[in-house]
């Protein structure tokens, strides 16, 4: 991969930024101790040359010039590479002995380069010029040791500023190569998505990280997608299935009825039966954009807090007659007020939908039963019968719209009411579950634990 196309990608600019900014803090920290550090040092070959000084001086007053220039002269001699300087002069200037050059000096304080006092050399020399007696002495010192200090810290930032960038450009390479295979896996990924292959998911690595968790998030999504694109698949494959009976039926009523009318025969018959059909395939409709609307989730705005036991209650009375009618016992089990977060509307109607498909489908003389229970700390919401109930087989795909058992396709109904209590259930996060009452079925709808996982 070119540096080019490497500039182009976030990992690879973040590890350059956060070296740089490293780099950067580094060499200011380090330009600061740098500073203090030969501050330290100049203070002491300051020290030095004053010692020095102060020794001459002394020298001077307890033993005369002789003395002193003796003793300048065993210096001078005590460091022949010049690396310590000495210069003593009469007041009017002239030079009486050292290994420097004559130059015209002020006193105190003074750097100067080599050249100045007649050394051939790369350093400056730190100077120190006083009167000593009749005399005005110079001491000095080189700063060579400084220079080259300087130097090899100047050389160590830069060697380590280059071993930085390297190593910025390696782990920003490794990083963005790393990190490009899943983005690539990604891309590829949605390109399949775009192109509508809904099977298509990003890849996790289980490492847990950002890219892991946006990954999930996103293939949690198509899930549901995926799950919603095949819920209308399947609804417009069962539309034109199951209602394109009863649109026939309607059909050859009115056909019948036109006939009739032509023939000046009575035609009410015809026309009551077509009635009876666009009912039903009306309330078919009704019923499909009613299950698509609790699916939307608008309905969660409504949630107050929901007696169960209460609704149960008012439902059962509802139905008892009815059940009767149909020679059935209806049977309600219920204790004390059981609350639960939710739609009431929506619960009342789930729950006439499971006693009306078992008052429809239950054979003569069973008996049902609705109630609601509490097991675990778990609130459940269960309507049992004692009929024939639904093979293991089937009872997933009950819970499709319009999707209606062989045995129950020559009774009344629009096979939704199971399609309609399932988008209730999941509305409200509970799940809905169909066992074996032996003998007959049990529809059960357990919510969530308050505050837990279901």
């Amino acid at each position: 991969m070119r540096l080019a196309d490497l500039w182009r990608h976030n990992s690879f600019r973040l590890a350059l930024g956060v070296s740089f900014f490293v780099l950067t803090t580094l060499t200011l920290a380090g330009g600061i101790g740098y500073g203090l550090m030969q501050s330290q040092l100049v203070t002491r070959q300051d020290a030095r040359v004053t010692e020095v000084f102060a020794a001459l001086e002394q020298t001077s007053l307890l033993g005369g010039e002789t003395d002193l220039i003796e003793a300048i002269d065993a210096r001078i001699k005590a460091s022949p590479d010049r690396t310590s300087v000495y210069l003593l002069r009469d007041v009017a200037g002239q030079r009486i002995t050292g290994n420097i050059d004559s130059p015209s000096l002020p006193n105190g304080w003074t750097t100067v380069p080599a050249d100045q006092i007649g050394v051939v050399t790369d350093y400056p020399y730190r100077l120190f010029t006083s009167p000593v007696g009749t005399y005005i002495l110079t001491v000095g010192l080189t700063n060579a040791d400084l220079d080259d200090l300087r130097e090899i810290i100047m050389s160590a930032f830069g060697w380590a500023a280059l071993l930085a960038i390297l190593a910025a450009i390696a782990v920003g390479s490794f990083l963005t190569l790393r990190v490009q295979s899943r983005i690539a896996a990604a891309e590829a990924a949605a390109v399949s998505i775009a192109e509508g292959d809904l099977s298509a998911r990003l890849p996790v690595a289980g490492r847990g990280d950002d890219l892991d968790r946006i990954s999930q998030a996103v293939n949690t999504a198509l899930e549901r997608l995926a799950a919603l694109v095949e819920a209308m698949r399947q609804v417009s494959a069962d539309i034109a299935h199951d209602l394109r009976t009863p649109l026939n039926r309607l059909r050859i009523n009115i056909e019948d009825a036109a006939r009739k009318a032509g023939r000046g025969d009575g035609v009410e018959d015809d026309l009551s039966s077509a009635l009876a059909e666009s009912e039903l395939i009306d309330q078919t409709f009704a019923a499909l954009l009613r299950i698509a609307q609790i699916e939307g989730g608008a309905r969660r705005e409504k949630f107050a807090p929901v007696d169960l036991t209460g609704l149960v209650a008012a439902v059962a009375e509802v139905y008892a007659d009815v059940a009767e009618d149909a020679g059935h016992r209806l049977v309600r089990i219920c204790g004390e007020s059981v609350w639960t977060m939710g739609d009431k509307e929506l619960l009342t109607q789930a729950l006439a939908n499971l006693i009306e498909n078992a008052i429809r489908h239950c054979p003569p003389d069973a008996t049902i039963t609705c109630g609601v229970t509490i097991e675990g700390g778990q609130t459940t919401l269960f309507v049992r019968d004692s009929g024939l109930g639904i093979p293991e087989a089937e009872r997933e795909k009950v819970l499709r719209r319009l999707y209606r058992l062989e045995k129950s396709r020559t009774t009344q109904g629009t096979g939704l009411g199971l399609a309609l209590v399932k988008a209730v259930a999941d509305l409200h996060g509970a799940s809905l579950t169909l066992t074996d009452a032996n003998p007959g079925l049990q529809i059960a709808l357990r919510f969530p634990i308050p505050g837990g996982s279901k």
